[in-house]
This record gives C-alpha cells, sequence and structure tokens, in this order.
C-alpha cells in the first residue's frame, strides 16, 4: 500500500508540475582488467567494468526516457558468446526465481539506478529505485539480457525484468555494438515518465570451460586481441522528446587505458 501511495503522488506532482526544456546528458567509460600481452594467437581473458551516467544540463533535472542505448566495443575486444550456456528471455522474464540454466549463463553483475517523474522537473521530486543487475548470456551468441531486480527497500517491487540487448557487428574502431531496448512498461508507468539513469556493469574475465570445435577449452565471455595504450569506447541514447515524441541521439566517447 505504501508504494502505490508514493507513486500515486508522485504521479499527481507529475502530471500538475510545470514543463521545463530538458537537455538530456550521456557519460560513458570502462576500465580494462587482464593479464599478460594479448595476442590474436593468444587473447588475454578480459574483465570489462563500465559505467553509464545520464544526467542533464543544468544537472538535476528528470532526464528523458532512453528506450534505446546503444554500447560499443573496439574491434580489439573478442566475444566468445556462441561458446557459452544460454537462456532465453522467456525463461526468465518476471519470474520468482532464475532457473538453474539461466544461472550458468550469468556472465556480469551489476547495479543500476532508475528515477520515476517528470522530465524537467528536479529530480529531488522523483521516485528512486535502486536494482541490482545480473547480465545473461542470450540464445545463438547474438543476445545479452540485463535482468533488473529492486534492492531491498526499494518503492516498487521489480522482479527478474529482462532489458534485451542485441549484438550487431560494427565497423571502424569498433568490432560489434549491443543495442538495448528498455520494455514499454519500463519506460512509464502512472502518467510516470521512467528514466534509467545509472548502469555500473561488471563482465566477467573468469574463464569457463567450454567447447569449441569439440574440444573443451577455457575462455572468458570477453577476449582481448591487442591493446596499444588505450581502446576506444563509445555509447549512444537515443532520447524520447517529451513533447514531440520523436527520438534524439546523444553519444559518449571516450578511451579505457590497457
Amino acid at each position: 500500500m505504501r508504494r502505490l501511495v508514493l507513486l500515486t503522488a508522485v504521479a499527481v506532482l507529475a502530471v500538475t508540475a510545470v514543463a521545463y526544456a530538458v537537455t538530456d546528458t550521456l557519460t560513458y567509460s570502462a576500465k580494462l582488467s587482464f593479464k599478460g600481452k594479448p595476442t590474436k594467437t593468444k587473447p588475454a581473458n578480459l574483465k570489462y567494468s563500465s559505467t553509464l551516467h545520464i544526467d542533464t544540463d543544468p544537472a538535476g533535472q528528470q532526464p528523458e526516457t532512453a528506450p534505446v542505448t546503444s554500447v560499443y566495443f573496439s574491434k580489439a575486444i573478442k566475444i566468445n558468446a556462441k561458446y557459452f550456456p544460454f537462456c532465453n528471455r522467456g525463461e526468465i522474464d518476471g519470474m520468482q526465481t532464475m532457473p538453474a540454466k539461466c544461472t550458468k549463463a550469468k556472465v556480469g553483475t551489476g547495479t543500476a539506478i532508475a528515477l520515476a517523474g517528470s522530465p524537467g522537473n528536479p529530480s529531488t521530486q522523483s521516485v528512486r529505485e535502486d536494482l541490482n543487475v545480473t547480465a545473461v548470456n542470450g540464445p545463438s551468441g547474438k543476445n545479452l539480457y540485463l535482468v533488473l531486480n529492486s534492492q531491498p527497500g526499494a518503492p516498487v517491487a521489480i522482479q527478474n525484468r529482462v532489458v534485451p540487448g542485441v549484438l550487431v557487428k560494427s565497423s571502424g574502431a569498433f568490432g560489434f555494438l549491443v543495442r538495448f531496448t528498455i520494455p514499454e512498461d519500463l519506460q512509464s508507468q502512472l502518467a510516470l515518465s521512467i528514466s534509467l539513469t545509472d548502469f555500473t556493469v561488471i563482465v566477467s574475465g573468469k574463464p569457463k570451460t567450454v567447447k569449441v570445435g569439440g574440444k573443451s577449452t577455457k575462455l572468458a565471455y570477453l577476449q582481448l586481441t591487442s591493446c596499444k595504450g588505450s581502446l576506444p569506447v563509445k555509447a549512444i541514447a537515443a532520447f524520447k522528446d517529451k513533447d514531440t515524441g520523436s527520438p534524439k541521439n546523444v553519444s559518449s566517447v571516450s578511451s579505457a587505458k590497457c
């Protein structure tokens, strides 16, 4: 009951609040952890720690919803998703518990923050939801899922909700990207716009025993084939304009030291 009252009260504030222009901002960074000197013939197992933060300019407003966010990976990073255990979205999404099969497909962990309110209003008026994140390998070596669960004491109970990501080939300095799409009900609820403002996700560099060409070998989910000083890091968030509904892209480009 407390959760429903809280959300209903904020929904009323969202409807009656004065609308402000919103300039959304995005910052994305990554840290690489590996041992030895990576080469194409002997790639190094890679621990990949990433941090994504959405805010506004000036800071402190409720950002607009970003239904799609694409995260790019350097062409020096090799992904071994097709060799790893996988799970289907329907086996996880909204379920009370995660099946053992899906637990074996886990490739990373992290945290996230969601704000529910009215874009352009002070974020202090929004409902904040702290979430735990589990990264799970999807089928066919072409999917990566971020599974969200509310932390204890959060205002809304979120249980094993899947944010699906599709692996897509890229070009230039980047070998592939993962395009994450936020489900509709995690974009808005009770007249509130929901912005997933923060993701901190660590993809494990711990190798697993998998079969490649019929032979057992140990591989991490991600491997590094080379690194001279640093690797390019990039993310693009496609925000939904609160007035027109049209998409508007905001990008963040940086580098990760080797």
